[in-house]
């Protein structure tokens, strides 16, 4: 996944100097508009087909044979697992608006993705007093996400030494669609559960932006300046002309 984070901001600020790019690329004919795109479309290939060389694996669709977790929140603890995860539509995105700003060093951005969903077989067992075990399939799915966000950054006066000053996103979705069996024994109950869990996620994405904005750039954002290291603009633009 860090790799795939290093890949998309690579992609989005090397877009972004496109009087810079221009002419490593040899295309000074070429619109800044069209780079951006080219840039996009490039990011849309390597989540399909992913880049052995950056050890990147294929995310669109993203698959797991099998994994476990366990969570203990000081009321509830458990395990829960899934087993072959399907995580589709990464790669169905829509570019709304991609805008650089140069005098403010900053990228804007605005992506629709239909759906982003997941289909899974899952286990569960969770204790508070008594014990609760869960098993069954599961369809989730975000529909009409919508993602906004601004990237900031700055360059080296003479080395281009590229760093990110921070990573804004800010998601909505129109409609959640959770699909989960076997969350009660009584068919009402389950068609229920999963009604409350959609409009919590649908709250809580929607209700939240400031806070998942906020959150984000705390954690993104140095984690791509480590990622990054030392790599200046043209070791970057170098890495995109060489290919995924």
């Amino acid at each position: 996944m860090k790799s795939v984070l290093l890949i998309a901001i690579i992609v989005a600020l090397a877009s972004c100097q496109g009087a810079e790019v221009a002419e490593p690329l040899a295309v000074q004919d070429r619109s800044f508009s069209s780079v951006i795109l080219d840039a996009v479309e490039a990011f849309r290939v390597v989540l399909q087909n992913g880049s052995p060389k950056y050890g990147v694996p294929v995310m669109a669709p993203m698959t797991a044979a099998q994994r476990s977790f366990e969570f203990n929140t000081g009321e509830f603890s458990g395990t829960f697992g899934v087993e072959d995860f399907v995580l589709q539509g990464l790669d169905q995105y829509e570019v709304k608006t991609m805008n650089m700003d140069v005098i403010r060093s900053r990228l804007t951005f605005e992506f629709d993705f239909p759906s982003v969903n997941f289909t899974t077989n899952y286990e569960m067992e969770m204790g508070s007093g008594y014990r609760v075990k869960r098993n069954g399939g599961a369809f989730f799915a975000l529909e009409n996400l919508n993602i906004r966000g601004r990237i900031s950054y700055s360059l080296g006066v003479f080395t281009s030494k590229l760093r990110v000053k921070d990573v804004l996103i800010y998601p909505s979705v129109g409609n959640v669609n959770s699909q989960i069996e076997n969350l009660s024994k009584y068919r009402i109950f389950n068609k229920k559960l999963n009604e409350v869990i959609e409009e919590f996620v649908t709250l809580t994405i929607n209700d939240s932006t400031d806070f998942v904005a906020e959150w984000v750039s705390e954690q993104v954002t140095p984690i791509c300046n480590d990622l990054i290291g030392d790599r200046t603009l043209s070791d970057i633009i170098a890495i995109i002309t060489g290919g995924f």
